[in-house]
C-alpha cells in the first residue's frame, strides 16, 4: 500500500512539472524598463552614476556647519578634521541614498571612551552613524564605532587597528512626514563596517540624543550630509554618494516621457518650437500657451524642479512678471486643454509656490481669495533667487495632502485635495522659461 501511494505521489509531481514545463516562459518576461547601465567603482574610484564629495583635491562640496568655508585640512589626498573648527556640511541635500566613505583615527593613541578618535556621519544632518576608535576601547555599546549613536548596537565590532583606513557603506532610507508634523514613515539605515554588516535595515527613532531619548522632528524631505567635529583629528577619503529611487524626468536630449500640448495647434504639434530641449536644459519659449505633459500618472511622491527665467515675454504678459507654473494630478481621463483639470503651484516671479485649484479644491490653512473662477491660496514668504539664477521648487504629495517649497523653504500647504493622482504638466504662459531638471521620488 505504501508503495502504491509513493507511486500516485511520484506520477503527480511528474505531471504537475510536465505541465509547468509545457507553459509559455514568454509569459513571466518582463523586458522593460532596462535598468541603466551604471559602471561599478574600484577601491578608489566611485559608481558612474555616483556624486563625488570628496575625491582627495578640494572641499568644493562641503561649507563649514556656520555656512563658512569649510575649515578642516587637505593633504596628499587626505581630509582631516581640524578640531575646534567645527562640522562640514554637504552644499547639495540628499534624501535616500547608498554612502560610502573612508575614515581613519589617528595612529596615535590618546584619550579613551569617547574621547578616542570620535566623529560621526550625520545622515540628512541629524541621524548619527558614530565614528569612534573601537579597537580594544570599551565605551557604552550603543556609542562605539558604527552604532546608530544611543539607538542601535552594532551586531560585531569590525574595527580595524587605530591608523588603519576603515570603510562605511550605508544605505539610507529617509523618513516621510505628514503635514501635521507626524512620522508617517521612520527612516531607516544599513551599515556595512569594513564589509560586514553590523545594521541591517533598522530604525531610526529620531535624531542622535546625548541625554534622553530622541524624538523627530519635522524637516524637509533633502537634507545635508554632514561629518562632525568632536575634537579628534580623524581623517578620510573617497567619499561619495548615491541618490536611491529617484527618477529624472528630463532626459536632456529630448522629451521622451512627455508629449507637448498648444492650445493653438494641439497635442504633439509645435512647429515652432515652442519646447526644445538644448544644451541638456528644457528651454519653455512660451510664446504659446500650452504645456509639456508627462505621459505617466504619479501620486504620493516628491517632486524638484530646478528652473531660471529667460528674457522673453509675449502677448497678453509683455510688461507683466514672468509666469509659468507645474500642474499635477491632471486625470488620464481629463481633457487636454488650456488649463486642465489639476492643481497648480504657481511659478511667477514673485509668487512662486501660489496654490491654484484649476476645476479642483483644497483645504489650506492659510488666507485664499477666489479669482478667476478659482481658489488661490497665496504662498507665505517670497524666497525666490533673483532673476537668472536657479531656483528650486519641491512639491511634496502624501495622498491628500500637500506642501510647496521654494529654496528650501515651506511656503505653503494644503490637505484634503480632491485629487491626489495624475500626470505633471510645465506650462507654457507668454514668458521665456528654463529647466535644468525635474526628478521624482515615491514619497
Amino acid at each position: 500500500m505504501k508503495a502504491r501511494l509513493s507511486f500516485v505521489a511520484l506520477l503527480t509531481s511528474a505531471t504537475t512539472l510536465l505541465f509547468a514545463e509545457t507553459g509559455d516562459p514568454a509569459a513571466t518576461e518582463i523586458w522593460s524598463p532596462v535598468p541603466a547601465v551604471v559602471m561599478p567603482g574600484t577601491a578608489t574610484t566611485a559608481p558612474s552614476d555616483a556624486i563625488v564629495l570628496f575625491d582627495g583635491t578640494s572641499l568644493d562640496a562641503w561649507t563649514s556647519d556656520k555656512g563658512a568655508p569649510a575649515g578642516w585640512t587637505v593633504e596628499d589626498g587626505v581630509l582631516t578634521i581640524k578640531p575646534g573648527s567645527g562640522s562640514i556640511v554637504t552644499k547639495q541635500a540628499f534624501a535616500d541614498c547608498q554612502l560610502h566613505l573612508e575614515w581613519r583615527s589617528p595612529a596615535a593613541v590618546t584619550g579613551e571612551g569617547q574621547n578616542r578618535g570620535n566623529s560621526g556621519v550625520y545622515l540628512q544632518n541629524r541621524y548619527e552613524v558614530q565614528i569612534l576608535d573601537s579597537y580594544n576601547n570599551p565605551t557604552y555599546v550603543n556609542g562605539q564605532a558604527a552604532s546608530v549613536y544611543k539607538q542601535h548596537i552594532p551586531q560585531v565590532n569590525a574595527s580595524r587597528a587605530p591608523g588603519e583606513w576603515q570603510t562605511y557603506d550605508i544605505v539610507f532610507s529617509a523618513p516621510r512626514f505628514n503635514n501635521d508634523g507626524t512620522v508617517r514613515t521612520p527612516a531607516y539605515v544599513t551599515v556595512l563596517h569594513n564589509g560586514v554588516l553590523v545594521q541591517d535595515h533598522v530604525e531610526i527613532k529620531g535624531p542622535a540624543a546625548w541625554i534622553g531619548q530622541p524624538k523627530y522632528e519635522k524637516h524637509a524631505f533633502k537634507q545635508p550630509l554632514a561629518l562632525q567635529d568632536h575634537g579628534c583629528p580623524v581623517s578620510f577619503r573617497n567619499i561619495w554618494i548615491r541618490e536611491l529611487h529617484t527618477r529624472q524626468l528630463l532626459n536632456g536630449r529630448d522629451l521622451t516621457g512627455w508629449y507637448s500640448f498648444l492650445e493653438k495647434s494641439g497635442k504633439n504639434s509645435d512647429p515652432e518650437g515652442n519646447f526644445k530641449v538644448e544644451d541638456g536644459l528644457l528651454h519653455i519659449e512660451g510664446k504659446h500657451f500650452g504645456y509639456v505633459a508627462t505621459e505617466e500618472s504619479f501620486s504620493n511622491y516628491y517632486l524638484k524642479a530646478v528652473f531660471k527665467w529667460g528674457e522673453h515675454r509675449y502677448a497678453p504678459r509683455e510688461t507683466a512678471r514672468r509666469d509659468s507654473g507645474i500642474l499635477y494630478h491632471f486625470g488620464a481621463a481629463e481633457t487636454d486643454v488650456v488649463w486642465p483639470k489639476s492643481i497648480e503651484c504657481q511659478v511667477q516671479e514673485e509668487d512662486c509656490g501660489d496654490f491654484w485649484c484649476v476645476g479642483t479644491m483644497v483645504e489650506s490653512p492659510h488666507p485664499w481669495k477666489t479669482e478667476w473662477g478659482m481658489k488661490h491660496i497665496p504662498r507665505t514668504a517670497n524666497f525666490e533667487n533673483p532673476r537668472g539664477e536657479w531656483n528650486v521648487i519641491e512639491i511634496v504629495c502624501n495622498g491628500d495632502q500637500i506642501e510647496h517649497y521654494v529654496n528650501g523653504h515651506l511656503v505653503n500647504s494644503a490637505t484634503k485635495a480632491s485629487v491626489s493622482s495624475g500626470k505633471i504638466l510645465l506650462q507654457s504662459e507668454g514668458a521665456e522659461v528654463f529647466y535644468k531638471s525635474v526628478e521624482i521620488i515615491p514619497y
